[in-house]
């Protein structure tokens, strides 16, 4: 079969083999983190920074990259493909383990602090992860 780039984590250009959706699944979930998490660090630079509402966040990232990595580990992925998107998950999480975690904080928006908009930039970069369809999520 023939070799496809599908996309670049990490400045790391990947490629699987044609058909392979499994692989292809958690590649383009790691594309995604690899949005949310520069997002995320952005807005710990700003207005978020001392809210509750990235920290709520940060920690849903955290849960669901852990639940990633126990599907990726679970998968049929071949041993060195699994190795390196494994590697990459626990970069993710290193990152996100590095941006605050602490829910006890008043959101800025509540504490009529945050004036960009009538939504939630922190809750807006989770939601990415809904515009990843394709492929489903393998039977696992």
């Amino acid at each position: 079969m023939a070799r496809t780039r599908c996309g670049r984590i990490l400045g790391e250009d990947i490629y699987i083999e044609e058909g392979d959706t499994t692989t292809l699944y958690f590649i383009n979930q790691l594309r995604a983190y690899q949005v949310v998490l520069a997002a995320l660090k952005a807005l710990d630079q700003d207005i978020c920074h001392d809210g509750c509402s990235l920290p709520s966040i940060v920690n849903k990232v955290i849960k669901r990259l852990g639940k990633l990595k126990n599907d990726l580990e679970a998968s049929d992925v071949a041993a060195e493909k699994k190795g390196s998107l494994l590697s990459k998950i626990d970069s993710f999480l290193a990152d996100a383990s590095s941006l605050p975690q602490d829910t006890s904080q008043t959101c800025r928006k509540s504490a009529g602090e945050c004036v960009m908009g009538s939504s939630c930039f922190a809750t807006g970069a989770l939601n990415l992860f809904k515009e990843i369809t394709e492929p489903e999520a393998p039977k696992i």
